[in-house]
């Protein structure tokens, strides 16, 4: 069963809205996802499908829906306060079509609606109101034992949940007597029952369940292929979300969780990553147990998830979810289940940008409300930017901590592969060479195929500050070292981080660079050599200061370090004398 449209008219934000729900050229349901500011009537349009599958799945089933008396309660209640200020009656009509393209048609009416006023905005329904000035919600007549037969099926072995935005998942650090304890099932399924949630707050406790029946079935009937396809499934789902590609459930210590996670080694051996599921943060638990809800809603586990059909909303999809689970892994693990219609709700413009990437343009759709007029992702592409920066900070950060922690010498860090190779040679022609067995110089980034990466003057700022707050980090002491050209405050910090910079020579004919060091005569001497790595400025006819070419510094830096002499790199000793007076007695 798929919705095919939606229509929505004078309910609380929504002044007039119909949504024809995008499918592909082979039937399948694309994405769909629901954007707008805070009250702009998303959760409303979520809240009317939710209540359809429970007036659609109460015909359908004896255990859906709460009794009250002889009659059974909604789940949306109905009256003026759902309406739009200021208006008399509104409406709600949905058509949905089963697997033969038969509709069901849901119908919830607040004051007198006609079935004109209906039909205005979708000219195809087919249910009438009882013309009356009152509530009403009625569902398509499906009370022939056939077609109710043929839709109890569908429900059975297909996913139609809601999960809303409060929907939280159980921390592993509660105290035992207020959590659910997992169990090993042995269900039956009586005639007439779902035996499902329709809304899913939490799912801890199926899902712990399902997958402790799914780890025992794989190390019991370890041949049965319907429980291969079922075990490499939901750990596919588990390493993306983790990151890990040898990562899989395992069975944990009997008198704890029973569930872990473990990953597989090269000797066929396996360690333990988490000693439970209930370990995983709650943005990793949230979207698991999502994904995990599907395949257990499917009911026919030998389904591959590609076959698995029906519909899944979700309000606020990004609630808990880190910014990489956003951009990166829901995208991938939406994809996975392209006969599953998803309707979602978000505020998170990395999440389109993540689903643009994995679906391109016409893969899914994003509607703004409340008018629900399709839009693009053009409009948060700055976004998009801003992310990439942010990623590359954090991936810099990373990499700068690791290189700190397995730090055996005192570092020095410069902005280039050139000025390593200048101040090494500058260390050999002064007699110091054996001092640089006592401490190490890199660059802030890192070496690529392409070149550097992340090294330069800022990476060499941003070092500085994020080292500011990590003094404990630092076993070995540090040295930032800032060409000359830079507008930066030196700093000591507690003998472990030392921020300096290398004075200018103003009457250098390169003013940018470790290169301002050297005279003017040897400049013009490596420019008769190599004329075509330089760049010039000039007033009038007279030349004023050179530029060596960015993609040409590493041939001159050769030329430079084999030819030149001790004189040449005179003014190199003031790099040596900062570091020397830093790091003794280490280079006494």
């Amino acid at each position: 069963m798929y919705l095919k449209k939606i229509a929505i008219s004078s309910i609380g934000p929504i002044n007039e809205l119909l949504v024809e729900m995008p499918f592909n050229s082979k039937g399948d349901p694309k994405p769909i996802i629901f954007v707008g500011e805070n009250g702009s009537g998303k959760t409303i349009l979520q809240s009317q499908i939710v209540d359809s599958f429970y007036e659609i799945g109460s015909d359908l089933f004896d255990d859906i829906g709460k009794q009250k008396g002889l009659s059974r309660s909604y789940y949306k209640i109905s009256g003026g306060l759902n309406l739009q200020t200021g208006k008399e009656k509104g409406f709600s009509a949905l058509i949905f079509t089963d697997d033969q393209g038969e509709k069901i048609e849901y119908f919830d009416k607040i004051g007198d609606i006609k079935k004109e006023d209906i039909n205005k905005l979708l000219p195809d329904f087919s249910l009438s109101s009882n013309n009356k000035n009152d509530n009403q919600k009625i569902i398509t007549n499906i009370s022939d034992p056939q077609k109710k037969e043929k839709l109890q099926n569908e429900w059975l072995t297909g996913a139609h949940f809601f999960q809303p935005a409060y929907r939280y998942e159980e921390p592993f650090w509660k105290n035992d007597p207020f959590l659910d304890y997992q169990r090993f099932e042995d269900k039956k399924r009586f005639s007439n029952q779902l035996k499902k949630e329709i809304e899913i707050v939490s799912a801890t406790k199926d899902n712990k369940s399902f997958l402790l029946d799914l780890v025992l079935d794989r190390f019991v009937q370890n041949a049965n292929p319907v429980n291969l396809i079922l075990w490499e499934g939901v750990n596919g789902i588990l390493r993306k979300i983790l990151k890990k590609d040898k990562a899989r459930l395992g069975i944990g210590p009997r008198g704890a969780y029973r569930v872990s996670i473990v990953e597989d080694l090269e000797d066929k051996k396996s360690k333990q990553i988490l000693p439970s599921i209930d370990s995983l943060s709650l943005g990793e638990s949230i979207l698991l147990n999502l994904f995990v809800n599907i395949i257990r809603h499917s009911g026919n586990y030998s389904k591959l998830f590609n076959q698995i059909q029906g519909i899944v909303a979700i309000d606020e999809i990004d609630v808990h979810l880190h910014t990489d689970l956003q951009n990166s892994v829901l995208p991938e693990l939406i994809k996975l289940f392209p006969k599953v219609q998803f309707i979602i709700t978000t505020h998170s413009p990395l999440f389109l940008l993540g689903m643009k990437k994995i679906f391109g343009d016409n893969g899914f759709e994003i509607r703004n409300m409340p008018n629900g007029e399709i839009i693009t992702t053009e409009r948060f592409s700055e976004f998009g930017k801003a992310y990439e920066v942010l990623k590359n900070t954090e991936k810099f950060e990373e990499d700068l901590k690791s290189k700190i922690i397995e730090n055996k010498k005192p570092k020095v860090y410069v902005e280039g592969p050139t000025d390593i190779a200048y101040i090494k040679k500058a260390f050999e022609l002064h007699e110091k060479k054996q001092a640089l067995e006592k401490f190490e110089i890199e660059i802030i980034g890192e070496n690529t195929t392409d070149g550097t990466k992340n090294s330069n003057n800022e990476a060499l700022k941003n070092a500085g500050i994020f080292l500011k707050t990590k003094l404990g980090l630092l076993s070995q002491k540090i040295i930032l070292l800032n060409d000359p050209e830079e507008s930066i405050e030196e700093v000591s910090l507690d003998e472990k981080l030392y921020i300096r910079k290398i004075n200018k020579i103003e009457a250098s004919p390169i003013q940018k660079g470790i290169e301002n060091l050297f005279t003017k005569t040897f400049i013009e001497k490596v420019k008769k050599v190599k004329p075509d790595c330089f760049e010039f400025h000039t007033i009038g006819t007279e030349i004023k200061n050179f530029q060596i070419v960015n993609r040409r510094k590493q041939e001159v830096c050769t030329w430079i370090c084999e030819n030149g002499t001790k004189n040449d790199f005179e003014n190199f000793s003031e790099i040596i004398k900062i570091i020397e007076n830093i790091l003794t007695p280490q280079i006494d």
